[in-house]
């Protein structure tokens, strides 16, 4: 449905609150976060159902996020979805990559193993996309906290965990075997180019990743 059909839709019933949803989501469509939120704000407020009202939340964080430097507001609608819906995985999921971009390792990894026992994917479903694409996503933001943190071999171990655990989509894949190619002593990169025996001391190879980190 078009936003236009969606507006005419929201005019006739502005007080049925998946019309304001609706309309919420066509805005972020084309960018309009500001609107979008006002649209999902007004959703939350009228619905009785949690389930909207969490996914009214995450949308939110979801438009903060593409507004840019605004993960304190992020943060603040995860904490308030994981309020109402504390056994669903994907505020905590988003919260982790949040301290993730804010370089805050340890909250990233403790809102990650939070959300450790809600990883299955839960029903209902969400309406939308919040980018929780799998069960794999929880433990994948905790080996990269862990591999932030310094804690190489349980990192290793995690990513081998989510590469042997899950089917791995949206590009996963090649981020989960990289890491174990660098971790277990092979040059990632020189292998990306096809140099078959790029094999080196493991120590080395972290070493040579914190330099280009710290750069």
């Amino acid at each position: 449905m078009s936003l236009q059909q969606q507006l005419e839709q929201y005019i006739k019933a502005p007080d049925v609150p998946e019309n304001s949803f609706a309309i919420g989501y066509e805005y972020e469509l084309i960018g309009q976060t500001a609107s979008a939120m006002g649209y999902y704000l007004k959703c939350a407020e009228l619905t009785d159902n949690k389930m909207l009202a969490y996914e009214c939340l995450l949308r939110k964080a979801c438009c903060f996020r593409t507004q840019g430097d605004r993960e304190a507001h992020v943060k603040n609608s995860c904490h308030l979805a994981i309020a109402l819906l504390p056994k669903r995985p994907e505020a905590y999921h988003l919260l982790s990559i949040s301290h993730e971009l804010c370089g805050q390792w340890h909250e990233s990894y403790a809102w990650a193993m939070a959300g450790e026992p809600h990883k299955e994917m839960a029903a209902p479903p969400m309406k939308t996309d919040c980018g929780y694409h799998g069960n794999f996503v929880i433990p994948f933001q905790q080996a990269v906290a862990l591999w932030h943190i310094g804690r190489f071999d349980d990192c290793r171990d995690k990513f081998h965990e989510v590469q042997d655990g899950f089917e791995l989509t949206h590009g996963y894949d090649g981020h989960v075997q990289w890491n174990i190619d660098n971790l277990e002593g092979r040059d990632a990169d020189a292998l990306s180019r096809g140099i078959k025996s790029a094999l080196t001391n493991k120590e080395e190879i972290i070493k040579k990743l914190k330099e280009k980190k710290s750069k």
